[in-house]
């Protein structure tokens, strides 16, 4: 019956509004959706204006918009409903108390004269009693595994959505279920592969009725718990320390549960002399002994263990193997001779070999091409290693082999007729010859051993440990001395040779018949002009100085002659002055005789590192007397008159009565230079 009334009523009302017409009324204020909780008042406004006698507002509400009031008059069955307001200003508000869930739904209030406006939803809502449940994750779970969570709701209206978070990552839910008649719902998290990352992750479940202004979302969390297998980190692998001092060994473990480490060092079956100190191993007063990889293991029951290796890397200073040779003999002449030093250290040694005594660097192993007895020495062998002082160790290199003669196997050589010319031969040798053997082999082929028994012949020998020299002068050059000169050395390993070709040549006395003229010439003025001095001092034109009478008069010495005026000269040119000719030759070319090397001294071999291998042929004479022009007379200029005036007013000194002659080594010179006090007289080596 209720219901058959309010059917009438909005027909009447809804022909008022047609009758009406052009005076409609007009919503000042229409009802507006809104949420409300549980038990307490909620007002939903609606107020028009314009309203005419005969318009009737009605209020439609749920369920399925019954008539709820007609103007101010509500019925009986909405005892907690009523009309609020100015009526006579159009106001008619609908006021409800004590919201139950049933009052939920949709409002409508209309007015007879007035367009219909939208319907109104009031939302009623009944909080939670508590967060949502969880289930899952209890107990630890093995990396690796899947692992369910369920989150499910307790009561509350409407029914909270249920959302999985990661931390503030919002997780994808699995299976979401809504059971109606409980009122309430579940939603499933699943993580299919737990990873060690997982572990003490923190995963909350928030259950929200989606009206935070009237009651705030409800959450439940849970923490993961992943036992994973040991995982090691070495934070040194290697570890440098000097011989004597600690090293300590350290292995960073990440595991749950915790693991259990041990040490051991690979290949070494033996239990290990250091202290090992959960993650850490520390080894005291480490040696050399104890480098080597070392491995920790870590086991807590979850495959598979972990393993760490660190490398101790011991560093101590260089040594040499003392049983390298302390002389080592070798062959003349040897094609590839190596010798090695052994040396070993931490870090691993530079090893370079030096000659003593010099700044010349060879790489180890030292290796000659070819032995030449010039290499002969002491050589060191250097171990130098970073941080440590470099070490040392001698051997003596003894070159021994058949006799070698410096210079170039056969040369030439010219003097002038009646001249004397002076042959060398320097040898090398060990051991040295007993002597050196001078033939001369004439133009016809015949020959002939020469000695210093023989006329005119003198035959000199010097030795020097490994080297000795041998020089024939020969005086008064004839057509029986002109051919072909050897000279042979001998000794237990061999014979060496040199040929020197002695060509003769006619006199020239040009050179000393000028000499003779220009110190005749200089005698003449000098007498003429000390008579004239004389005569004025007589005359008392100059030096008119008065002496007492008795007092004595000194005279002036006069000064020492040269040292080549009193040499014997050999050999007479034309012009009746004697000639000498001396002539050296080394490698070839005409060059100043080199000093004995009798003092061994690698500074006088001249021998320099690039050239040690490589070189066969290097000057063995010093740099001083190498630069030194040929010839040059090294006396002030004045004593150079002040000798060759007294040599020639001097007396000629008469010669040995053996006829032996010895020149000195200054003497010497070229073969294209003529001492022009020894016309035609040179000297070759």
């Amino acid at each position: 019956m209720a219901a058959y009334v309010r059917f009438w009523w909005g027909h009447l009302a809804l022909l008022a509004v047609l009758i009406s017409g052009a005076n409609a009324a007009v919503y000042t204020a229409v009802p507006q959706s809104t949420a409300v909780l549980k038990g307490s008042t909620v007002i939903i406004p609606c107020s028009f204006s314009g309203l005419s006698g005969s318009d009737v507002v009605v209020w439609e509400g749920p369920p399925n918009f019954r008539t709820i009031a007609t103007g101010r008059t509500v019925f009986k069955s909405y005892h907690r409903h009523r009309i609020v307001g100015d009526v006579s200003r159009g106001e008619f508000n609908l006021e409800i108390r004590r919201v139950t869930l049933e009052d939920g739904g949709g409002y409508r209030c209309t007015a007879s004269s007035a367009d219909a406006s939208d319907d109104a939803t009031v939302t009623v809502i009944d909080p939670m009693p508590g967060p949502p449940e969880l289930t899952g994750g209890e107990y630890p779970v093995t990396a690796g595994s899947e692992l369910m969570l369920r989150c499910r709701s307790r009561g509350g209206h409407p029914v909270p959505t249920l959302s999985w978070y990661n931390g503030t990552h919002l997780q994808k839910s699995t299976n979401v279920k809504l059971d109606v008649d409980g009122g309430r719902v579940s939603a499933n998290l699943a993580i299919s592969r737990l990873e060690k990352w997982d572990n003490g992750v923190n995963m909350t479940c928030v259950a929200d009725q989606g009206f935070p202004k009237l009651v705030q979302p409800r959450a439940a969390s849970r923490t993961i718990r992943v036992n994973y297998p040991p995982s090691v980190l070495v934070p040194e692998p290697s570890v440098h320390i000097i011989e004597g001092a600690s090293a300590n060994l350290t292995c960073a473990v990440d595991s749950n549960p915790s693991a259990i480490v041990s040490w051991r060092r690979h290949g070494d079956p033996l239990p290990l002399k250091g202290i090992e100190s959960g993650q850490s191993f520390l080894l005291s007063k480490v040696s050399r002994h104890d480098a080597g990889v070392y491995q920790c293991t870590a086991d807590n029951s979850v495959s598979p263990p972990g393993y760490g290796t660190v490398t101790l890397d011991v560093l101590y200073p260089p040594w040499i193997d003392p049983a390298m040779d302390e002389k080592v003999t070798v062959l003349n002449a040897q094609d590839d001779f190596t010798l090695e030093c052994l040396a070993e250290g931490k870090p691993k040694p530079t090893v370079k070999w030096r000659r003593k005594d010099t700044s010349l660097y060879w790489e180890n192993p030292l290796r000659f091409h070819r032995v030449r007895y010039d290499l002969q020495g002491t050589y060191e062998c250097i171990a130098t290693s970073q941080g440590f002082k470099e070490v040392k160790r001698q051997t003596f290199i003894d070159v021994v082999g058949k006799p070698h003669i410096r210079g170039s196997a056969s040369t030439t050589a010219t003097v002038a007729r009646g001249g004397a010319i002076r042959l060398v031969c320097d040898v090398v040798a060990d051991p040295l010859p007993n002597r050196v053997k001078w033939v001369l082999r004439n133009n016809e082929g015949i020959e002939e051993d020469l000695s210093s028994v023989d006329e005119d012949v003198e035959i000199i020998e010097t030795k020097a440990d490994q080297e000795m020299s041998s020089s024939i002068t020969v005086k008064n050059v004839g057509n029986d001395r002109e051919g072909t000169y050897l000279c042979k050395a001998t000794n237990m390993f061999g014979t060496a040779h040199r040929e020197i070709q002695v060509d003769l040549t006619a006199a020239s006395p040009q050179p000393m018949t000028i000499i003779v003229v220009s110190v005749l010439a200089v005698v003449v003025l000098v007498a003429m002009l000390t008579l004239s001095f004389i005569i004025a001092v007589r005359k008392g034109w100059i030096c008119d100085q008065k002496f007492p009478a008795g007092t004595p008069m000194t005279p002036r010495p006069m000064p020492p002659a040269p040292k080549y005026a009193k040499k014997t000269r050999t050999g007479t040119n034309d012009s009746g002055v004697e000639d000498l000719m001396e002539l050296q030759e080394l490698d070839g070319t005409l060059k100043p005789r080199p000093p004995p090397r009798a003092d061994k001294e690698w500074t006088s071999v001249g021998l320099s590192y690039p050239g040690l291998v490589h070189s066969s042929s290097l000057p063995p004479y010093s740099t001083v007397e190498r630069d030194r022009p040929d010839g040059e007379d090294t006396r002030p200029p004045s004593r150079i008159i002040e000798e060759d005036w007294q040599a020639v007013m001097e007396p000629p000194v008469p010669p040995p009565k053996d006829g032996a002659r010895r020149l000195l080594r200054k003497d010497i010179a070229r073969l294209d230079v003529v001492d022009e006090r020894q016309p035609g007289s040179c000297e070759i080596f």
